[in-house]
């Protein structure tokens, strides 16, 4: 009898097959360094377009709300869930919501981003 197993982690699986899509991005760098298959679905890149993708050609209108973020979360640790557009790749603006989180490695700092897209909520 054979057993279906998967050897990935636990968090891998969750990151790669989460129905929302997931982001982790180096502010100081104004780089995505991985977004799950829904994050790269949802924006129309393929995973490698979107790594070499600047957060600041996503976010092109709203680097000052990001900027107020990563100071404040590098300053006293918050977390933030705020509305923001998101540029895909054809040009279009998706109306989400993000819930940011900050990520220090001891050494330096990453944040994730849980998108949830909104577009739908429109009136």
């Amino acid at each position: 009898m054979s057993k279906c197993f998967d050897e990935r982690a636990p968090t891998d699986r969750l990151f790669e097959e989460s129905s929302d899509p997931v982001f982790i991005l180096d502010p100081s760098a104004d780089r995505i360094i991985d977004a799950n298959p829904a994050g790269c679905r949802m924006l129309e890149y393929t995973r490698e377009e979107l790594l070499a993708t600047p957060i600041s050609c996503i976010h092109p209108a709203e680097l000052p709300q990001l900027d107020a973020f990563f100071e404040t979360a590098r300053a006293d640790g918050a977390n933030w869930t705020i509305a923001m557009t998101c540029r895909t790749k054809s040009g279009k603006f998706l109306p989400t919501e993000i819930a940011l989180f900050l990520l220090d490695s001891g050494t330096h700092v990453y944040v994730i981003g849980l998108v949830r897209d909104r577009s739908e909520h429109r009136s």
